[in-house]
C-alpha cells in the first residue's frame, strides 16, 4: 500500500474541512439576560424556517435552576443554554444582550442588536384615571392614607429569584413589621409577567397577613418613583411620603 505524501495528505484534509464548512447550515445564536427579560421581553423576529435558533446566556450570575424556572415562564426560550466561559461571545464579539447573530461555516452572516420596545404589562394612562384596590376588594388610595402612618412595602411576585436580591428575607421582614405596629402595612406588586393569580400564590408563599395590591397599571410604582426592590416608602396622614428606602422603616419614625 502506498502511503500518501504528508503534505498532499493535510491539504486534502483541509480541502474537506473548508467544503464542509462551506455547506454547513445556518446557525443563528440569540443572546439574552434572563433578569432583563423578566423586566422587559425583548420582541423576537420571526424564525427563519432553514435557519436553526438556538438560545443563550451569558456565563455571569445564572445557573441551571434559574435557565428552568425562567423557561417554565417563557417557553419561547425553551432551549435556553448558558454560554458557558462565555466561549461563543468571546468568538463571535458579544458584548451586549440582547444580540442576535446569524453564523454559517463559523462565518457571521448577519449581527443586530436587538431593541427593546415599550412594554404592555401596563398602560400610560393618568395614574388618577385607575381606581386601585387591594386583593381582597377593599379601595386603595394613594393620596389618603388615614389616620397616622402607611408603610407601603414594594415587591415582586417572582420572588425568590436572582434578580430580586435578599427579597424572601426582605418580605419576612416586612411581615414582621406589619405585626409590630399598629399603622397599615399594604404590599404593592410589581405587574412586569404576572397576574392576580400569581400575586394571591405570593401572598400565601409567604403568609402576608396585610393588605396587597396588584399594581397593574405601574401607576404606584410611578407615583413613588420606586426603581429598587424590595423598597418601602411611609406615609404621613397627609400622604406626604416621610420615609423611602430599601431598609425596613425604624418606628417609631
Amino acid at each position: 500500500m502506498k502511503l500518501q505524501n504528508p503534505i498532499t495528505l493535510l491539504l486534502s484534509l483541509s480541502v474537506l474541512l473548508l467544503s464542509q464548512q462551506s455547506i454547513a447550515a445556518p446557525v443563528e445564536y440569540i443572546f439574552i439576560t434572563l433578569w432583563d427579560e423578566y423586566a422587559q421581553q425583548t420582541p423576537l423576529p420571526e424564525p427563519h424556517p432553514n435557519i436553526e435558533r438556538r438560545f443563550l446566556h451569558p456565563d455571569i450570575n445564572i445557573d441551571k435552576p434559574s435557565v428552568d424556572q425562567f423557561t417554565a415562564l417563557f417557553p419561547v426560550y425553551d432551549g435556553l443554554q448558558i454560554d458557558t466561559y462565555n466561549q461563543l461571545a468571546i468568538r463571535y464579539g458579544v458584548r451586549q444582550t440582547p444580540y442576535r447573530l446569524v453564523v454559517e461555516g463559523n462565518q457571521v452572516r448577519q449581527r443586530e442588536v436587538l431593541s427593546k420596545l415599550p412594554t404592555v404589562a401596563h398602560s400610560d394612562l393618568p395614574a388618577q384615571d385607575k381606581a386601585l384596590q387591594t386583593l381582597s376588594g377593599q379601595p386603595f388610595d394613594p393620596t389618603r392614607p388615614g389616620a397616622g402612618f402607611r408603610v407601603l412595602f414594594f415587591s415582586d411576585s417572582l420572588c425568590p429569584f436572582q434578580h430580586i436580591p435578599n427579597c424572601e428575607r426582605r418580605i419576612a421582614q416586612n411581615n414582621r413589621l406589619s405585626a409590630n405596629i399598629d399603622y397599615p402595612v399594604v404590599s404593592v406588586i410589581k405587574p412586569f409577567y404576572v397576574d392576580p393569580t400569581q400575586v394571591s400564590a405570593y401572598q400565601q408563599r409567604f403568609n402576608v397577613n396585610h393588605e396587597i395590591v396588584f399594581d397593574s397599571h405601574n401607576q404606584l410604582f410611578r407615583r413613588f418613583e420606586v426603581t429598587d426592590l424590595p423598597y418601602w416608602v411611609v406615609q404621613n396622614r397627609q400622604g406626604k411620603v416621610i420615609y423611602r428606602a430599601n431598609q425596613v422603616p425604624p418606628f417609631p419614625l
